[in-house]
């Protein structure tokens, strides 16, 4: 859920920080004090555009953070570790997004910077905002098949997992179809290219570690003159020595006579001796190891020549085929597959127009397994909605969840245009909001009132298995009032058992419900005019349910009339319990 929100120099706000509780969280305050502009930043921090008029006057920044408590929600931490985002240890999600007067927009979640674009996607896990003029889900017709799904639970998902499987298989099989039957003369150009670079792969007779040894091979030749000046330098001062200057070998030997000659006299220095005997044994092996490696050493420019041929030719097939002799080889195995699916094209075509066949007969059966559990889930959902738009005053309403399933299996092009990847039926949601005329599309109802209660009453249906945490509603009571208010605040009140809710209301019945309320109004600090809000205790709430019923002043009769309401709001979320 929603813990903490902090706004600062936006509009009229300088600085707010809200905390806000699990159940009904309810903003009241009168018109143009600033409740949409705390909704305003909101969606920001959901990753919506921004217009940097919303910076406050005088200032070069605004900046709004978040915190959300996420632990029950594993599908955020899946998403966000594909950008190497980690969860905090509490289960916290720290949102943050700064709008500068530049047009600057920076975006972190949990410290990390992000794109605008990321955030965006994160914060449909986390909040759903609606608004009077917010339908943009219910309207879109292709989010009908998605919500009808949803209610259908985890059968329906299975089987359109099942689809999607099985039609991912079918569209491969129809990719390898189209590619084997346009083969024609470009088949025949492609089996020539490739026998060319098969054979001249394989001629080349490529090892693996062969580039590495030879290019070992061939800087040990290009230095061989320097090397074996060295190694005999060496050989000559441990071992040969010279007119001048004697070997260290005949120096070690010299150190060893003498100290036999008084080791008698002196036993302490037995133990030197011993050393500089064990160095010239060991010196001797040393010596032996140059010796051999001058005598196998052997300098031929004829083999360097050859290295430099066989070299160029790894190169010239690294050019070719891949960086190194391992992505070669690969290339190789994938073009010998090619060349042999390309030789037997027609006796594989036929195999696979076979397999197109069965995959397509039980691609239709899956479709229809899934069709039958969304008609299901359709006539549950019809009676569901019609029943909760009753009770919010729309009794005279008609709702039909309209299924098309028309499919010829005879027509191969009307499969292929007809068959997706979530089956073969086409879900539109149609409503007649008045006795006698006839259901017609969403999008064709005009009212804000009325869709702000078919949104409710969609919500309320949804809410059991709909996974996003938290519900902000924004003046959607708008047009309603009396009994119906109640209800609208009875049905916000029941979702809140499960998700936590945001309310932003001018009615009392619906603040009334609230377990958390907030008063948003304007104060004069400082000769300039800004927003401030409070959170009310249970003597504020009643003021300010008072001041909603019976205007501003308060009498006997509207503190007792709001302490009613609350008492009324209180029983009926005792019953939910």
């Amino acid at each position: 859920m929603l813990m903490h929100l902090s706004v600062k120099n936006i509009a009229l706000i300088d600085e707010i920080n809200l905390d806000f509780d699990k159940g009904f969280n309810i903003m009241t305050g009168e018109t143009g004090a600033g409740k949409s502009i705390i909704i305003d930043a909101v969606n920001l921090i959901l990753g919506e555009r921004a217009d940097r008029d919303l910076i406050q006057t005088g200032k070069n920044f605004a900046l709004v953070e978040a915190i959300f408590d996420i632990r029950k929600q594993a599908a955020i931490g899946d998403f966000l570790g594909q950008f190497g985002i980690e969860m905090e240890s509490d289960g916290t999600l720290l949102l943050m997004r700064e709008l500068t007067a530049n047009g600057r927009n920076i975006c972190r979640i949990n410290g990390r910077m992000v794109t605008l674009s990321t955030l965006r996607n994160v914060g449909k896990y986390l909040i759903d905002v609606h608004g009077q003029h917010q339908h943009q889900s219910l309207l879109n017709v292709e989010q009908h098949q998605e919500l009808l799904d949803m209610l259908g639970g985890e059968e329906t998902i299975k089987a359109r997992k099942e689809v999607e499987n099985v039609y991912s298989t079918w569209k491969e099989i129809q990719k390898r179809i189209r590619r084997l039957s346009g083969i024609g003369m470009d088949g025949e150009r492609r089996k020539d290219l490739l026998t060319y670079q098969i054979n001249e792969i394989e001629s080349a007779n490529l090892r693996d570690g062969e580039e590495e040894e030879l290019n070992h091979e061939r800087t040990i030749l290009v230095n061989s003159e320097k090397i074996m000046h060295i190694i005999n330098t060496i050989y000559q001062n441990l071992y040969t020595g010279s007119n001048i200057h004697p070997s260290v070998t005949d120096l070690i030997g010299e150190a060893l006579s003498g100290l036999n000659q008084i080791a008698g006299i002196e036993p302490k220095l037995e133990e030197i001796n011993e050393k500089i005997e064990s160095l010239s044994y060991q010196l001797e092996d040393v010596v032996l190891e140059i010796r051999n490696y001058k005598e196998q050493f052997e300098y031929n420019p004829l083999r360097l020549d050859e290295i430099e041929k066989r070299l160029e030719i790894i190169r010239a097939l690294k050019r070719k085929y891949g960086s190194d002799i391992a992505e070669i080889k690969e290339y190789l195995w994938t073009i010998k597959k090619e060349l042999e699916e390309l030789e037997n094209s027609q006796d594989l075509l036929e195999e696979l127009r076979k397999e197109e066949e069965k995959i397509l007969r039980k691609l239709i059966k899956a479709c229809d397994v899934l069709s039958k559990k969304r008609k299901e889930t359709a006539a549950y959902f019809e009676k569901q909605l019609l029943s909760q738009l009753s009770e919010l005053g729309m009794d005279k309403s008609s709702f039909h969840v309209n299924m098309d399933s028309t499919i010829n299996e005879g027509d191969a092009t009307d499969l292929v245009n007809r068959i997706t990847s979530s089956g073969y039926d086409r879900i539109e949601f149609l409503l007649s909001t008045n006795p006698g005329e006839p259901v017609k599309p969403l999008s064709k109802i005009v009212s804000g009132g009325e869709m702000s209660r078919i949104m409710l009453a969609f919500k309320t249906i949804l809410a059991q298995v709909d996974d996003i945490p938290t519900l902000i509603f924004d003046e959607i009571d708008v047009g309603t009032s009396g009994r119906i208010a109640h209800v609208i605040g009875e049905k916000m009140g029941n979702i809140s058992r499960t998700r936590q809710v945001i309310c932003v209301t001018h009615l009392p019945q619906i603040a009334a419900m609230a377990d958390v309320h907030y008063k948003v109004q304007k104060e004069v600090v400082g000769g300039h005019t800004r927003t401030i809000v409070y959170r009310l205790d249970e003597v504020g709430r009643q003021e300010e349910i008072a001041k909603m019923s019976g205007g501003k002043e308060l009498t006997k009769t509207s503190m007792e009339h709001a302490l009613e309401l609350i008492r009324t709001a209180q029983k009926h979320k005792n019953k939910s319990v």
